[in-house]
Order: C-alpha cells, then structure tokens, then sequence
C-alpha cells in the first residue's frame, strides 16, 4: 500500500509555492525582455516608474511636480551611465524635459502640462531607440491637448494627463 505522506507533502509545497507567487503582486513588473545590459534595464524600469508617478500626478490635476519631476531627471541621469550609446542621448533629452519640468513654479497647471508633453515626447523617443522596452506600454494620443499630445502608460485604461477630470478618459492608442 502506498504512503499518502509524500502526496500530502508535495500538495502543500504546491500550495505554499502558488501562494507565494500570488503575493508577489505588489513588486515591480518584470523587465522587458532585451539585449540590454541588467543595470540599464533596471535604470530605465526606474524612469518609466517616476514618469508615471508624474502622468498620473496630471491626471489628477495637480500641477506641483517639483519633487516628481527632479526623480524622473535623476533616474534618466542614473540610466545614461549604463546605457549603450544608442539610448544615451534619449535618456539625456529625458532628463532635461524633466529638469524644466521640475523648474516650473507648481501653480499653472496648463504650463505643466505643456512640460510634461516634452518629457512624454522624449520617453518615445527612448522607447523608440530601443522597441523591446515597448513591450507591456501604451501610447495614447489625447486630439484636445495644445501641443506634443502623446503619453505612455502601463495601464490599458486610458488616464489622460493632459485633460486631467475634465476629459480623463479621452485619447485614443497611437504608435510609439
């Protein structure tokens, strides 16, 4: 007769390994698959992160990104130390979107929205140089927003920081 201990045993680790696995949804999103150097993958993992603190910051009308914005510049600075030569100077453009972002005085929301629209443009222009990091990204265009009207966001559902509660869900896919 056979022992029901292993078959117990082994259903229980099973478990225990499912459970695990589910919790790790509160971790980063693995990183996109590429020929990237680990350290540069990283790196840009912490751009798209600041960038959608600050896109979702102008979703919700807010217009002082002091603080947001200065993280995003020093993730895009951080990102160009490891980075191949081809995404370089992207991440340089990135970084200084981001520092005029951040030297906006907080209180004009439709200035900051226009800085965001270089910093989203730049983003692209990254995202563009190396199309394995598009992988899980959305680009949305918003036809109502003055100015470069396109964003990314990890989400399916659209969040647009040019309109903010006045249009939230208005734009429509693009290519990056």
């Amino acid at each position: 007769m056979m022992n029901a201990r292993p078959i117990v045993l082994l259903a229980w680790v099973a478990i225990c390994t499912a459970s695990l696995l589910g919790c790790s949804k509160s971790q980063k999103a693995p990183l996109p698959e590429s020929s990237l150097p680990t350290a540069t993958l990283a790196n840009i993992d912490d751009v798209l992160s600041a960038y959608e603190v600050v896109r979702g910051a102008l979703a919700k009308d807010q217009s002082d990104l002091r603080t947001e914005a200065l993280e995003l510049a020093s993730a895009a600075r951080s990102g160009m130390e490891s980075a191949p030569e081809g995404l370089r100077l992207p991440l340089e453009e990135l970084s200084g979107a981001s520092q005029r972002l951040a030297e906006l005085d907080g209180t004009d929301l439709r200035r900051a929205r226009s800085a965001f629209g270089e910093v989203s443009r730049e983003l692209i222009a990254l995202l563009t140089a190396e199309p394995g990091l598009q992988k899980g990204l959305w680009v949305y265009d918003c036809p109502m927003a003055e100015g470069y009207s396109k964003w990314v966001q990890a989400d399916e559902e659209v969040s647009n920081p040019y309109m903010g509660s006045e249009m939230l869900q208005c734009g429509k896919v693009a290519e990056f």
